[in-house]
């Protein structure tokens, strides 16, 4: 076998509707029902959590594969009954508008254009997925509620062409092929023209723009009102990644720039029970734009649209972690065997559910990786012993070291905080730090002793196990695809050249550690590629996580085992809102975890803790496991942190208490 089955990873968009019905998992289609509802959807995620593998399942081509496949479509039969437009930002040409210099010459006029344009795009992706689901089985036409025929559309279309709101551009169609020419035409003089093949756009143009949602709203409601969709089949748009409509570049217009995104915010504002729009996002874009074009108002949730936050459904949420955990652990092994099984292997069913544990082994203890996968010579040399300690704990530590380097260090930092008070020549079970009543103290420990030992005997800490693999993703289904594409390409070219797909390898911890090592430190490359501020976002996670690093390290009574993250108080982040921002734009792009933080610390104040993203850790040589209190940052200290990475943050108030405003 040569072939990495995770050589792919974005397949949200790009996959075949045919490969779709095998890899992909349902395991969120529970979770995001909404989605299938009436009303506008917004789901909001880091890059590669799902988004738009679930707004494939908007797509007629896809449900006509589950049936030619005899596979179950994944959404409920009570939620079947839509039909779906969609339009992907970063692949119609959309986001090109920022290659002419003309267009942003007058702000408002190339707003409008870039509606028209929209528009068009979204109506001929309606009207397709009306010819799709024509050629479509009785079964399916009957679940989306599909009256018409082929001759009957074409009828329509003759009605359609001629409305109000194509200020008589279109002219007369005389069948549905027709339609939708005249349509792709006009969305081709657009294109010709953002490209620079035609240097001048047709006045007829702008002096014919339709108002962002006007053709569609008007193309459902014919559609409803001949009869040719029931009454109650939905009718949505999907525009996925709308992220990349911040990225367009915008001349420099004194005292404007374009806004394309309050554009598609007001079409969602009309609320229009005709439509409803779908938005595949990242949480940043749409949490910093909800302003509606031509107005001064913002978007309301709840009243304007409904979150589906992704993040929030995978993630090991702290106050529901069992919940959330397992929806993650469900959706990553479900993943896992579908990609091994589109790569031929051939895995029973009643193999399916322990597949990852097969592969991988299951939870690689700290205990083991500094007792066996280390393989320390003379461990006793691993242990820091106190001239004041009696010789009696010296000798104790020491021979235990030989045996259980684990246990030994963890009562060496046992000693150093409670004191050289007992007699350590007992049962290795009854040694204090041993007892059952230590477990708690044992756990919150455990994690970093074996990053500390790894640091002592100068070598890469290990990384391995489904567990592991698991909580590095941090709930993210593309760095759980990531950590399996560098583990298995690693396997394939130390040992599988010639394996057989049908037998599922199990893969070594050590090509499993290197590998996982290789994959943390591509992770942190790629922040640097991300949009907004990368460079400084990444300088950030770097320099912050060797500081953190240090204190944990030099930590001598390891009474701090939770510094593998910092806590800032909430009225302090509120005060400073540059601070804050720059913080959501690390949790935003996935760098980092934001998370509320219940102090133990009586009368602390509400607080907000930060951790870095679990893949970014065996990169950091940090723990990824939060068992106990981060370390209490103020707000100037996380300022010269930001300051250290390359942004200088305003702390300055003005008369008012109120700061600058940074973004």
């Amino acid at each position: 076998m040569k072939a990495n089955p995770f050589f792919e990873l974005y397949v949200g968009d790009r996959i075949s509707s045919t490969e779709f019905v095998t890899i992909f998992s349902p395991m969120l289609v529970t979770h995001t029902e909404p989605l299938f509802l009436p009303g506008n959807i917004v789901v909001t995620g880091i890059q590669g959590c799902g988004k738009s593998m679930l707004l494939k399942l908007l797509k007629p081509q896809t449900r006509i594969e589950y049936e030619r496949a005899n596979e179950p479509f994944p959404v409920p039969e009570n939620l079947r009954k839509f039909i779906c437009g969609s339009v992907n930002l970063a692949h119609s040409s959309v986001i090109d508008f920022g290659y002419r210099d003309a267009i942003d010459q007058d702000v408002l006029k190339t707003e409008l254009l870039f509606a028209d344009f929209l528009n068009y795009l979204i109506c001929d992706s309606l009207l397709e997925s009306i010819q799709v689901y024509l050629s479509a089985s009785d079964i399916i036409r009957s679940e989306v509620g599909l009256n018409f025929d082929q001759l009957q559309f074409d009828e329509l279309a003759a009605r359609i062409s001629q409305h109000e709101v194509w200020e008589g551009w279109l002219g007369e169609c005389d069948s549905l092929a027709d339609l939708r020419a005249k349509l792709q035409r006009r969305a081709k003089l657009y294109r010709r023209y953002v490209h620079g093949k035609d240097q001048e756009l047709s006045a007829e143009i702008f002096d014919t723009c339709t108002p962002i949602g006007g053709p569609q709203v008007a193309l459902a409601e014919l559609l409803h009102s001949s009869g040719a969709i029931d009454s109650d089949t939905h009718v949505f748009v999907d525009i996925d990644q709308y992220e990349e409509l911040g990225n367009i570049s915008s001349r420099n217009t004194p005292g404007q720039s374009v806004d394309y995104r309050s554009v598609i915010n007001k079409a969602l504002a009309s609320r229009n029970p005709e439509l409803s729009y779908r938005i595949g996002t990242r949480g940043y874009s749409w949490r910093s734009h909800g302003k509606i074009h031509g107005t001064d108002g913002n978007l309301e949730v709840m009243r304007d649209y409904k979150y589906i936050e992704l993040d929030q459904i995978l993630k090991k949420d702290e106050d529901d972690s069992a919940r959330a955990n397992n929806v993650f652990d469900l959706f990553a092994q479900d993943v896992f065997v579908r990609r091994l099984r589109y790569a031929q292997f051939r895995i029973p069913d009643d193999q399916a559910k322990t597949l990852l544990d097969e592969v991988y082994g299951t939870n690689l203890s700290p205990e083991r990786k500094i007792n066996h996968e280390m393989n320390l010579r003379d461990p006793e040399k691993y242990i820091r012993l106190d001239a004041n300690w009696s010789t009696e704990t010296k000798e104790a530590l020491t021979k235990l070291a030989k045996k259980d380097l684990f246990s030994a260090k963890l009562g060496e930092f046992w000693v150093r905080q409670k004191g050289d008070r007992e007699n350590l020549d007992t049962r290795d079970e009854l040694l204090p730090w041993m007892r059952p009543s230590s477990r708690w103290w044992r756990k919150e420990r455990a994690n970093v002793l074996a990053i500390i030992v790894a640091s002592q005997s100068r070598q890469k800490s290990i990384w391995a196990g489904s567990d592991e693999i698991l909580e590095l993703s941090g709930g993210s289904i593309l760095v759980f695809l990531g950590l399996n594409q560098f583990i298995w390409s690693a396997w394939l070219q130390r040992d599988g050249a010639e394996a057989s797909r049908s037998i599922v390898p199990k893969i070594s911890v050590t090509v499993q550690s290197t590998a996982i090592l290789r994959a943390s430190n591509a992770w942190f490359e790629m922040i640097f590629q991300q949009s907004g501020r990368s460079s400084e976002r990444a300088r950030f996670v770097k320099n912050v996580g060797g500081v953190l690093r240090h204190k944990l390290l030099s930590d001598k009574k390891l009474s701090y085992p939770g510094w593998n993250g910092f806590s800032v108080l909430h009225s302090e982040l509120d005060s400073f809102q540059s601070v804050r921002g720059f913080l959501e734009q690390l949790a935003d792009y996935g760098n980092m975890l934001m998370l509320p933080h219940t102090t133990k610390i009586s009368g602390g104040g509400r607080r907000m803790k930060f951790y870095f993203h679990p893949i970014l850790c065996p990169t950091l040589g940090l723990p990824y496991v939060r068992t106990k209190e981060p370390y209490y940052a103020r707000i100037r200290e996380v300022a010269d942190w930001i300051y250290d990475a390359g942004f200088d943050v305003p702390l300055a108030q003005d008369n008012d208490g109120q700061q600058q405003e940074l973004f």
